[in-house]
């Protein structure tokens, strides 16, 4: 099943929220449709360089986020943990 262009916006625009919540300071993201699970490309500023981390998601959790605390929470929780190498913002 393909993505419309309305929900690619959407999940990206879920992704670039989730990532300013968590502070990430410097970063490029891409969103692929694969069937009900969608993978989450993130290049982020490290120490020294960039990491590349691939993240997945169901299709579900990416587009019903929106309107669900405990699923935005989880991915946040989440993606703290695979993102702990990214250089974050001063607050």
């Amino acid at each position: 099943m393909s993505a419309t262009i309305d929900e690619l916006t959407q999940a990206r625009e879920l992704v670039d929220n989730i990532l300013n919540e968590l502070h990430v300071d410097a970063y490029i993201f891409e969103v692929e449709p694969k069937n009900e699970d969608w993978e989450i490309i993130i290049e982020c500023a490290i120490t020294d360089g960039w990491e590349r981390v691939k993240l997945s998601a169901s299709r579900k959790t990416l587009l019903g986020n929106i309107d669900d605390a405990a699923i935005h929470q989880s991915l946040i929780d989440n993606w703290r943990v695979r993102l702990a190498a990214c250089k974050r913002k001063e607050t």
